[in-house]
Parts: C-alpha cells; sequence; structure tokens
C-alpha cells in the first residue's frame, strides 16, 4: 500500500468517529428516555452522585462542560426533580446543588441503563478487539 493510500485511509477511518459515537449516544438516550434523560443530562447525575453536593462551578469543572450549558442542563433536571439547587451558605452569589431522592434511585438505573448500552455497542467485536478499541480511545484521549 502506497502511502498516500495509507494516508487516505486513516483519514476516512477518522470520518468514522462521529457515526460511531451518534450511534452509541443513541444507544444511551433510547435507554434512559423513559426517565426524561439523555446522553447530556445523566452525568450529571452521577458526578453528583459520587462527589455529593457540589457548588455549580464545582459542576462545571467537573464535566468540562460550558457554564451555559451546565446551567440548561441542572434545570431540565430540576424540573424532572432530580436534582434541587440551594443557595450556597460559603458564597450568597452561587448555588450548591444536590440530588434528590428520585436522583439517588436514578444512579442504578443510569448504571444499568449504561450496561446494556454497552452490552449492545460492543457486541460486534471480539473481547479482545473490546480491550483494544478501549485502551486506542484512552490513548487518543490524552
Amino acid at each position: 500500500m502506497n502511502r498516500l493510500h495509507h494516508e487516505i485511509s486513516k483519514t476516512d477511518a477518522l470520518k468514522q468517529l462521529p457515526i460511531v459515537s451518534r450511534k452509541y449516544i443513541k444507544l444511551i438516550d433510547n435507554y434512559l428516555a423513559p426517565y426524561q434523560l439523555n446522553s447530556s443530562l445523566y452525568y450529571y447525575i452521577l458526578k453528583l452522585h459520587d462527589f455529593g453536593d457540589l457548588p455549580q462551578e464545582k459542576l462545571v469543572q467537573l464535566t468540562g462542560v460550558n457554564a451555559s450549558n451546565v446551567t440548561r442542563a441542572i434545570q431540565k433536571l430540576m424540573d424532572s426533580q432530580y436534582v434541587l439547587r440551594k443557595e450556597n451558605p460559603e458564597d450568597r452569589r452561587g448555588y450548591v446543588l444536590s440530588l434528590t431522592g428520585t436522583g439517588k434511585e436514578m444512579y442504578q438505573v443510569i448504571s444499568e441503563a449504561l450496561q446494556k448500552a454497552n452490552t449492545v455497542f460492543f457486541a460486534p467485536l471480539t473481547s479482545e478487539e473490546q480491550t483494544a478499541f478501549i485502551a486506542t480511545i484512552n490513548k487518543l484521549s490524552e
């Protein structure tokens, strides 16, 4: 294979990344839809579960998502009664976010949904291919 053909092959393969990503996101969205959740919302519930009550600014830092997008997501989670926002006693200009009882229950639902999505997503790959894929994605995302 000549060098130019090899480079074109890489480019063609890289064009598949958004398609693969959308496929995975769609799986997650389908499993979470009955709970008024999707791939852009569930992550906040996981973070609040793992870290406990957090100032909204800290959630922005942990997720690496734009502050206005976090604010919109939190509003949706509050509307669905998964998250509670209260004034931060240490900084009256900000808010502390916490999971409601329903939000805490959603952690298990989300974990199961992600497990199901992963099973379906990785089904076409052998165990060795799955391990190599995960290692490669981790390496590329460093």
